[in-house]
């Protein structure tokens, strides 16, 4: 399969740490390029809007600004942003995410945002 180059860019947004390092670890063995992790919607506005990742996988629950506000505003600043919503307490899609993932389903990230780039192409 051809993927086209500049289709790879993902940025992570979790407050945990060991979440952030376990999706950056998954999603660079597949060859994707993480360029940016935030800790919160604060960090990682500005953080989208600098690297315009292709997808972003954005924690539902954290502090200071949660997913559904900080979705919002990315995709009026990236508007081509994907955005997958990770969490451990949603059980279907929201309204403000193009993908859901569980987060017991931590190692389905990859073949998540495989088939968002099939979907693109």
């Amino acid at each position: 399969m051809f993927i086209k180059a500049g289709h790879r860019k993902v940025l992570i947004v979790d407050d945990d740490p060991g979440i952030r390092q376990i999706l950056r670890l998954i999603l660079e063995v597949e060859d994707f390029d993480v360029v940016g992790e935030a800790v919160d919607g604060i960090e990682a506005v500005p953080q989208a809007v600098a690297s315009q990742p292709d997808f972003i996988v954005l924690d539902e629950q954290m502090p200071r600004r949660g997913g559904e506000e900080t979705a919002a505003m990315i995709r009026n600043m990236v508007p081509e942003a994907q955005i997958i919503a990770f969490s451990a307490i949603l059980d279907a899609k929201p309204a403000w995410a193009d993908a859901f993932l569980r987060k017991q389903n931590i190692n389905d990230v990859a073949p998540l945002v495989e088939g968002l780039i099939d979907l693109r192409d």
